[in-house]
């Protein structure tokens, strides 16, 4: 028995701690892959088995010291091979993960156990046996084979690599796992000893190996989980998680190094290898506006206005520019023939890390930017204003068509709420919408009154798709169609209809009334009620003729504006109207004014008057009429205001709105033609009452020099026309005139 021997208290030693481990690490590692678990438990089982086979070898009675020697082999011959597979899923080795990297390490530990098993039918492992002297102690030495000195060099060199991968891994990873590393790094150096020992001496060493080294070796990892825990915290989980990631992410510093980049970080943004240490100023695209992006707290727009956003060249030859975006800033980058783009954000290191800097995040958009390119060619190429807003409600698109048709310019709108393009009063309607198709692929129709760039209100048809229905968008996609002409003619149409439904049958009610009456009646009666159906008859008429020619004015309006001369216009028709309503005051201040009209001009004057002559109910009815200049607008002006009765409130707002409704009407056309011919020439209808009686309407046109310079500012290859085209037209309507104000008084007594 060598019970006695130094190596016997030792090898009783090592399989304590061999169990320990094997015990510790199947307990800390339960949330780990089924490879680092498995590897790791078999360390130390292989450790525990190689210190029971050589304590029960020294144990045994001599004559059977051989035969005791295949439990030794049991854990001796997998142990490093075993070390070597942990060390691979310890350090996320994604290339060395396949089955067959794998087989292949199983195979050289399988083939040397079933030859170390099966001795001695052959001289493969072991050839024979002689005796030495340890420590004094004649001791058994089995003869060496070739298979043996082939496992030792094997078991080398495999030491040796996984050496190599914890050293590279020590270099490329979060200072946070040094301590844990270096541990592993100490343990992996102690299995070299065996081998180096035994093929130095290949006689006594060949059995009696450092048992000293495997207790050291278990003893380093059970200091390792408990101090730097090494069994639950392993840098492969940060490590797999970033390496699947399809983000490139990439830590910085507060030196401006960088200290982790992953795989797609390193593939997409053409990092240099190795990269770990490098200065990201350098390395990464625009690293100089990124590392200042990353320290600013401010918006993306007011960081890049500060940093400046020209175009950077890379030493590969490659170019990359930072543009603004709502998640951040988007990088543009082009290397080698390839464009990309990445949405890039920002945020402080995670505290697990240790490390004080910044966390950069590159989110590959390239494809979805490509799709977007030819989503952005087609609706380009369309007058209907296309607009993209967020979940937010907030434009982060909207088409070119807008400056035409809504005389905005895209930047004035991007980033802007898109509710807060529409009236007041179908805001909430709108909004609704919004909500309504976000995340969906559902669409909504429906018809909006919109403000234009100039001030104006336009009445639009709109439909709102969910992001769904467009993959190539990641938010609500507004169509916008200016329908202004053709709500405006379907407003007359129903206000017409209305007329003619509403007033007619009531006329004709009475007519059939009074009809009826006269079947009845043959008395001196009759001629009164003659007369009744008569009159109701030709009122019947005339309504009829004026809707019709109100129609046909409107629709076969010359739209092409010109000069006209409004002081005149408004002249001719007071002095028609007052030899039509004598007994009716006129009077009038009429300053000298032109304005870019059509003819139809004449016809609103000419209603505006009238109506208000005809509905004034006073003893002494009273009208003025002025046309002026406003000093703090330049626009013309033409008000009339009389001494009746008042417009309605309801009717102000009908007519305001441009919308009737069943309880809301005007009772009549004259009002509506005055508001369609003002709005045909980009003029404004006002209604105001005054105190105690009375109203003044108000109808404001832009002055010719007023228009020709907005003309001037939206299309200055146009505004030439205009003019040309306004002073053609001088001599057919009249020479300008000058002077005083005219003013001029006509009163029904003469």
């Amino acid at each position: 028995m060598y019970s006695m021997l130094p190596g016997f208290e030792l090898a009783v030693l090592s399989g304590i701690s061999a169990a320990v481990l094997a015990v510790v690490a199947y307990r800390k590692t339960a949330g780990q892959s089924r490879l680092v678990r498995g590897s790791f438990v078999g360390v130390g089982v292989a450790g525990l088995l190689w210190a029971v086979g050589y304590a029960n070898y020294l144990l045994v009675d001599p004559a059977e010291s051989y035969a005791a020697l295949r439990w030794l082999w049991l854990g001796s011959i997998p142990f490093v091979t075993l070390w070597v597979v942990f060390v691979i899923a310890y350090t996320d080795q994604a290339a060395l993960f396949k089955r067959r990297i794998l087989v292949l390490l199983a195979i050289e530990p399988v083939v040397v156990l079933l030859a170390a098993l099966t001795m001695p039918a052959h001289d493969l492992f072991l050839s024979g046996q002689s005796t030495g002297t340890i420590a004094g102690y004649e001791v058994l030495v089995p003869t060496i084979g070739p298979l043996f000195v082939f496992h030792q060099l094997y078991t080398f060199l495999l030491g040796v690599f996984s050496l190599l991968l914890l050293i590279r891994t020590l270099g490329d990873t979060d200072p946070a796992y040094h301590p844990q590393l270096l541990v592993l790094v100490a343990a992996g150096s102690l299995p070299l000893i065996g081998p180096l020992q035994q093929l130095s001496s290949l006689t006594i060493a060949a059995i009696h190996g450092p048992p000293l080294v495997l207790s050291l070796f278990c003893g380093m990892l059970l200091l390792g989980g408990l101090r730097y825990r090494l069994f639950d915290v392993l840098p492969t989980a940060r490590g797999h998680i970033l390496s699947t990631m399809e983000d490139g992410v990439v830590l910085v510093d507060d030196d401006g190094r960088i200290r982790i980049a992953n795989a797609a970080a390193r593939r997409q943004l053409a990092l240099p290898e190795p990269v770990i240490g490098c200065d990201a100023a350098a390395v990464l695209p625009c690293g100089d506006q990124l590392l200042q992006f990353a320290s600013r707290n401010d918006s993306p727009e007011t960081a890049l206005h500060a940093m400046g956003s020209e175009t950077t060249h890379r030493t590969d030859g490659g170019t990359a520019q930072l543009r603004p975006h709502p998640s951040g800033l988007e990088l543009f980058f082009q290397t080698e023939g390839s464009e990309r783009h990445f949405i890039v954000s920002t945020e402080p290191a995670p505290a697990e890390t240790t490390v004080e800097g910044q966390l950069l995040v590159f989110r590959d958009v390239t494809a979805q930017r490509d799709q977007e390119l030819e989503f952005q060619a087609v609706i380009e190429h369309t007058t209907d204003v296309v607009t993209i807003a967020d979940p937010d409600g907030r434009i982060t698109y909207v088409s070119p068509s807008v400056e035409p048709e809504l005389s905005y310019t895209p930047v004035e709108l991007i980033g802007t709420e898109v509710g807060g393009l529409f009236h007041p009063d179908d805001t909430e309607a709108v909004e609704a919408e919004l909500s309504t198709v976000e995340g969906t692929d559902k669409v909504v129709h429906s018809q909006y009154r919109i403000r234009t760039g100039d001030g104006e209100w336009r009445m639009v048809e709109t439909t709102v798709r969910g992001g769904r229905s467009t993959p190539v968008t990641d938010g609500v996609i507004l169509t916008t169609r200016d329908i202004t002409d053709r709500y405006r003619h379907q407003q007359r149409r129903r206000v017409m209809n209305r007329v003619l439904r509403h007033d007619l049958r009531n006329d004709m009610n009475v007519v059939v009334g009074h009809a009826e009456i006269l079947v009845d009646a043959l008395d001196s009666d009759q001629v009164r009620h003659a007369e009744t159906i008569q009159q109701k008859a030709s009122n019947l008429v005339r309504l009829g003729e004026k809707v019709r020619k109100i129609d046909q004015r409107l629709h076969g309006r010359d739209r092409a504006l010109k000069r006209i001369d409004l002081s005149r216009i408004v002249e001719d028709e007071v002095r028609s109207l007052h030899e039509r309503y004598p007994e009716t005051a006129i009077r009038t201040r009429i300053q000298e004014a032109s304005i870019l009209g059509d003819t139809l001009i004449r016809a609103a004057v000419a209603n505006l008057i009238e109506n208000a002559i005809e509905h004034n109910d006073s003893d002494h009815p009273e009208v003025d009429v002025e046309v002026s200049t406003n000093p703090e607008t330049g626009r013309v002006e033409l008000a009339v205001s009389d001494n009746g009765p008042g417009i309605p409130e309801a009717e102000q707002r009908v007519i305001t709105a441009g919308i009737e409704t069943p309880l809301e009407h005007i009772s009549g056309l004259g009002l509506w033609l005055v508001k369609w011919i003002v709005e045909g020439m980009d003029g404004d209808l006002g209604i105001e009452n005054t105190d105690p009686r009375g109203s003044v309407v108000t109808l404001s046109f832009p002055s010719v020099e007023q228009a020709t310079a907005d003309a001037d500012r939206s299309a200055p290859e146009s505004a030439s026309n205009a003019d040309r085209s306004a002073d053609q037209f001088t001599d057919t309507v009249g020479s300008r005139r000058t002077g005083a104000p005219i003013q001029t008084t006509t009163r029904g007594d003469g």
